[in-house]
C-alpha cells in the first residue's frame, strides 16, 4: 500500500544536471512544485509512464536501458503489462525508507534504494559529476528519484543524441521547459514520437538556434548545453558553455531573423555572414538539392529553400564554420578580415566578446589611420606595399618589424607623423600575453574598410587569404 503522508517538494534546485533538468520538466509537466501526498502526484506519474510505454515505443531504447521496466524483454510485446510493471515499481520506490543521504541533493533519511539502469539516460559511466556514473545501487530521495523520470520531457534530440540546457537565469530555464512541454504535448496529439526533436543534427547549430530564440525574447545569462549519447553504451556527455556576452552580442548585431529577404552586407552584416557560410559547401560552391515535383526532378537553390520556402532552419542543416567558431569561443576576426567587414561590427565584437580594453582598441585603430598616410592616392600600390606585407606576416616579431619599417617611412615624410610611441607598442599594440594575430587582424580590418579594390587586387587577396574560410 502506498504511503499517503509523503510531502514531495520540487521547488529547490539540485546540483546534478540530470536531476535538475528533470525537476524543471516535472514542474512544467505537472504545473505544480509541491505535492502533499503520492496520490496527488500519481496521476501525473501514470500519464508520464503511459507516454513512455505507448507513445515513444519506437525510440524508447534511445532514452532507457534495456534493463529498464519500460523496455525489459520479460514483458515481451505486452505494453499493458510493461506499463503496469513500471507503475508498480515506482510505487515500491515511494514506499522505500532507507537511512542515509541522497546522492544528488544530500537530503537525509527516508530515501529510496535504486538502480541507475531504471532511469532515462543514466546507464553510462563517463563523468563522475552526473548520475550516469554512479554505482548500480544508490540512495536517493523521493524528489530526485521522481525528477529523473521526467528528464526526457525537458530535452531535445540533436546530432542523434539528447540535448538540454541549464542557465543561471531562471527565466531561461523556464522558457526552455515551456517550449519543450508545448512541443511534447503537440507530438502526443499528433500521435508521433513524443520526444522533442530539434531536427538539427549539428550541435553547434542547435545551440546557435537556441541563442537566437533567447535574444529575441531578451533573455540573457550564462548557459551550459549538454549533449548525451544513447544508453547501453559508454555514455558520452559533451558540455558547451555559453556566456551571457555571446547572447548579448547576437542581440546587438542580429536582432531579427531574416525571413522575407536575404541579408545584405551593408544592412545586416552578421546575418549576411551566417547566410554566406551556410549557403556554401566545403568546396565553396553554393548549395543546391534535388527535389521531385510532379514527377519531374528540379534543382532547388539554397536561397530559394531559405527565403522563398520560408525555411529559415534550412540554414542550420549544414556545418557552418562561423557558427562553430562563435559557439566554441574561437576568434572571428579572421572571418571579419577575409570578408572585409566594417569597423562598426568589429568594434562591437571586440568590446562585447573579446572585452578588449578601450585604450588598446583605439590605439590599434590610430595606427591603421596613420598607416593610411602612406597611401599616395593609389589604393592598388598601397595595398601591395603596405597591406599585403602585413597579411603575409607569420609571427609577432615579424609584425613588429614590419610596423617599424612603416614607422621609418612615415618619419621620412615632410610632416614626420609618428606611427606609434614606444609605450603604445609595448602596452597597447603588441603587449605581452596578448595575441599578435589579433592585432594583425584588427589593423587589416581597419585598413580594408578605407580602400577600394579592382578585380586584379581581389584575386591577389584571395590567394593570400586562401584557407581562412575553412579554418
Amino acid at each position: 500500500m502506498v504511503k499517503n503522508d509523503i510531502n514531495l517538494d520540487f521547488s529547490k534546485s539540485v546540483g546534478d544536471p540530470f536531476v535538475e533538468i528533470g525537476r524543471l520538466g516535472l514542474i512544467e509537466f505537472c504545473q505544480k512544485e509541491q505535492f502533499e501526498s503520492f496520490e496527488e502526484l500519481n496521476k501525473n506519474i501514470e500519464k508520464l509512464f503511459n507516454i513512455y510505454v505507448f507513445h515513444t515505443s519506437g525510440r524508447i531504447g534511445q532514452i532507457f536501458s534495456s534493463n529498464s521496466k519500460f523496455t525489459h524483454n520479460s514483458t515481451g510485446k505486452d505494453l499493458n503489462k510493461r506499463y503496469t510493471q513500471a507503475i508498480e515499481y515506482y510505487e515500491s520506490l515511494i514506499n522505500d525508507s532507507f537511512d542515509g543521504y541522497c546522492i544528488t541533493c544530500g537530503k537525509k533519511d527516508n530515501l529510496c534504494n535504486v538502480s541507475k539502469t531504471i532511469f532515462p539516460l543514466t546507464s553510462g559511466n563517463s563523468n563522475v559529476n552526473f548520475t550516469s556514473h554512479f554505482s548500480n545501487r544508490l540512495l536517493m530521495c523521493k524528489e530526485c528519484m521522481t525528477s529523473l523520470f521526467f528528464t526526457p520531457t525537458n530535452m531535445q534530440k540533436s546530432a542523434g543524441k539528447m540535448a538540454f540546457l541549464i542557465s543561471n537565469n531562471t527565466e531561461i530555464n523556464k522558457f526552455w521547459s515551456e517550449e519543450n512541454l508545448e512541443i511534447f504535448q503537440e507530438n502526443i496529439v499528433k500521435q508521433v514520437d513524443a520526444l522533442v526533436d530539434s531536427k538539427i543534427n549539428i550541435f553547434e547549430n542547435f545551440i546557435y538556434n537556441i541563442l537566437e530564440e533567447l535574444q529575441e525574447e531578451e533573455l540573457f545569462g550564462d548557459i551550459t548545453f549538454y549533449l548525451v549519447s544513447n544508453v547501453d553504451k559508454d555514455t558520452e556527455i559533451t558540455l558547451t558553455h555559453i556566456y551571457e556576452k555571446q547572447i548579448k552580442f547576437i542581440h546587438q548585431v542580429a536582432p531579427k531573423f531574416f525571413k522575407n529577404e536575404l541579408p545584405t552586407k551593408q544592412k545586416d552584416e552578421w546575418n549576411y555572414l551566417i547566410f554566406k557560410y551556410s549557403s556554401k559547401d566545403s568546396s565553396g560552391k553554393f548549395r543546391t538539392r534535388k527535389e521531385t515535383i510532379n514527377g519531374k526532378s528540379k534543382t532547388i537553390k539554397f536561397k530559394d529553400e531559405v527565403i522563398e520556402g520560408k525555411d529559415y532552419k534550412a540554414m542550420i542543416k549544414y556545418y557552418n564554420p562561423l557558427i562553430n567558431s562563435f559557439i566554441q569561443n574561437k576568434s572571428l576576426l579572421p572571418y571579419f578580415r577575409v570578408n572585409r567587414c566594417s569597423w562598426t561590427l568589429t568594434k562591437i565584437y571586440l568590446k562585447e566578446i573579446k572585452q578588449m580594453r578601450e585604450e588598446r582598441l583605439n590605439t590599434i585603430k590610430k595606427v591603421a589611420d596613420n598607416l593610411m598616410l602612406l597611401n599616395q592616392q593609389d589604393d592598388k600600390e598601397f595595398i601591395r606595399k603596405v597591406v599585403f606585407p602585413l597579411e603575409r606576416t607569420k609571427s609577432g616579431s615579424e609584425l613588429r618589424t614590419k610596423l617599424r619599417e612603416f614607422m621609418r617611412k612615415l618619419l621620412a615624410m615632410p610632416e614626420k607623423p609618428m606611427l606609434f610611441t614606444a609605450d603604445e607598442m609595448v602596452f597597447q599594440i603588441l603587449p605581452s600575453g596578448e595575441s599578435w594575430q589579433e592585432t594583425k587582424d584588427i589593423l587589416l580590418i581597419a585598413l580594408y574598410e578605407k580602400l577600394s579594390f579592382d578585380e586584379e587586387i581581389e584575386k591577389e587577396i584571395e590567394i593570400i587569404t586562401q584557407g581562412v574560410d575553412n579554418e
